[in-house]
């Protein structure tokens, strides 16, 4: 029993923060060099249209400007420097005249019209390449008004697609920890700025570590529900809430693999915490790591052959990768003398973690163990979570005297608060 509270009370630790210090260095080129120039892209149309109070029209074009300004593949032109109102644009021409754009160095102008159909809003969105008058795709989109913002962002990311070939991360969402009481931590999510926040537990118990599987239609997390830290799965198409692993002492830090069929975590065993690999349904865990020490936060390699976690069989926590089968065990992380939280980012060059530099920081490091670079410096940061196209980070942070959720760009730039309920928040995860 004793174990057992010592290795509850050190993955709780994950979560907890220190005394803040600054620090800094300067990012490598290599994530720089992945950013293409930018596309330079207007957007008209949105006049104004209220429905139910909310003037859906300056809405709208409000959150596409900020769903495209955060892909940072685009410049989203000021409406103030265009040569004409932008809420007079009209959709009724297949080619219409986009006068003095082209001296404005403007490549494309997204163009949005909102209306209603009975109960719900219509968003008719056009896409035109700016030297040439041609439409480059239209649609039109259509929903329950209170899913207005999802509407937009799909608009968005199909303009991310389109001029792209990538997909965007308009449409995604962040699942997270929030304390809403002194004994209760609840899961929510939201979407991926922060807006539309919605509890998925509510049992007045302790919730942590949300994970989105592979295809976002099921989260793996841990509860106190039962009275001990079991884990369980949720299905979101369903509402089913199953217990895959109920043993004694600690079921944590769930990681999914990247063909969604199995999960590796933590599990009290040996006289330690060690990693287990489960079957998506349950079943039995094969071992991963065995003996004394504490080993937790695993994360897969996008391509599903290595796991990187976090250790103290050296003696003090610190980064590991080892084969999808536990073999081949070697330590990531010689800088410094805490290090935790690994994840792997979806590109699989860079793995993000805590580092103890200066206080409790994000950092990214090479797989190999070269290039290690601090991104942020302000409070205490813990908790990194990457976006699915890999270009941005959520984090926990302190900065604002209480733990909230930030993102920011791979390269720590534009670090920027999500959540502001009061509340801590904290363990971020990012569907796909």
């Amino acid at each position: 029993m004793r174990r057992v509270r010592r290795n509850s009370l050190w993955v709780m630790l994950l979560c907890m923060t220190l005394p803040s210090a600054a620090g800094g260095q300067v990012i490598e080129r290599e994530l720089r060099e992945r950013v293409t120039p930018r596309i330079t892209i207007a957007i008209a149309g949105f006049a104004s249209y209220v429905l139910n109070g909310e003037d859906l029209g300056k809405l709208g074009g409000s959150i596409l400007a900020a769903d495209l300004r955060f892909s940072t593949l685009f410049d989203v032109m000021d409406p103030a420097i265009l040569p004409f109102d932008p809420t007079s644009v009209q959709l009724d021409r297949e080619r219409p005249l986009f006068p003095g754009l082209n001296a404005l160095r403007i490549q494309h102008l997204a163009v949005g019209q909102v209306s209603g159909r009975g109960r719900e809003a219509v968003v008719e969105g056009r896409l035109y390449d700016v030297t040439t008058g041609n439409m480059v795709f239209g649609k039109r989109y259509v929903g329950d008004p209170k899913f207005y913002r999802l509407i937009i962002h799909r608009f968005a990311d199909d303009i991310m697609f389109n001029l792209t070939g990538e997909k965007g991360v308009a449409q995604t969402r962040i699942a997270f920890v929030s304390g809403v009481s002194q004994t209760a931590k609840e899961l929510f999510v939201m979407d991926y700025d922060g807006a539309s926040p919605v509890a998925i537990t509510g049992n007045q118990s302790i919730n942590l570590s949300p994970r989105w599987s592979p295809d976002g239609r099921l989260i793996a997390y841990t509860s106190y529900r039962n009275g001990n830290p079991d884990l369980f799965v949720l299905n979101f198409d369903s509402g089913r809430r199953d217990v895959l692993s109920s043993q004694r002492g600690l079921n944590a830090t769930p990681a999914w693999s990247p063909d969604g069929q199995w999960l590796v975590f933590a599990m009290s065993a040996d006289g330690g915490t060690n990693l287990f690999l489960l079957p998506k349904g349950g079943g039995t865990p094969r071992p991963l790591t065995t003996g004394p020490s504490i080993s937790v936060s695993p994360s897969f390699s996008p391509n599903g052959r290595q796991i990187v976690f976090n250790s103290d069989r050296g003696g003090s926590p610190q980064i590991y990768v080892m084969d999808v089968d536990g073999t081949n065990l070697h330590r990531v992380t010689f800088q410094g003398s805490y290090n935790s939280s690994p994840r792997w980012s979806p590109r699989g060059e860079k793995i993000a973690f805590m580092c103890r530099l200066a206080g409790n920081q994000i950092c990214l490091i090479n797989p190999d163990g070269s290039g290690q670079q601090q991104l942020t410096s302000q409070g205490n940061n813990e908790d990194p979570a990457w976006s699915p196209d890999g270009r941005h980070i959520a984090f926990t942070s302190t900065r604002t005297r209480r733990r909230d959720i930030f993102v920011m760009h791979a390269d720590g730039t534009e670090q920027t608060r999500i959540t502001n309920n009061g509340r801590d928040n904290y363990l971020p995860d990012w569907s796909p």
